[in-house]
């Protein structure tokens, strides 16, 4: 991943907009993502760009207004209390039906999170 915020955050927005598309699990997968950057900014910044596509793009998730009410009522740029920001987003993942991101044990109590994948075999 990049350290560099300002390209971060020039991103938001396009990778939300994805949402209007059909198959719409892999942006959600990096919204989730973001939603916990290590970077509170980013965080913030995703959660209003994914709260502004909700609006936009009607029945674009399953649990919309759900969904819309926990990225409202939540303080994403809070530099203090990233496990409880985890349960958030994690209940967010529940909402729309995709895997919650694992944090890898080389950034534990850091705010990064992947997503687990199978490495191929060279044949």
């Amino acid at each position: 991943g990049t350290g560099n915020v300002p390209k971060l955050l020039s991103v938001l927005g396009p990778v939300s907009n994805c949402l209007q598309f059909s198959e719409n699990k892999p942006v959600l997968s990096q919204i989730m993502i973001l939603l916990c950057h290590r970077y509170p900014r980013v965080r913030k910044g995703m959660a209003d760009a994914f709260y502004t596509s909700l609006i936009t793009f009607d029945d674009v998730i399953e649990n919309g207004e759900e969904v819309m009410s926990i990225l409202e009522n939540t303080v994403w740029e809070d530099p203090n209390d990233i496990e409880e920001l985890r349960a958030k987003r994690n209940s967010i993942c529940d909402l729309v039906g995709v895997s919650k991101p694992k944090t890898s044990r080389r950034q534990e109590g850091s705010t990064q999170a992947s997503f687990k994948r199978p490495i191929r075999q060279l044949q």
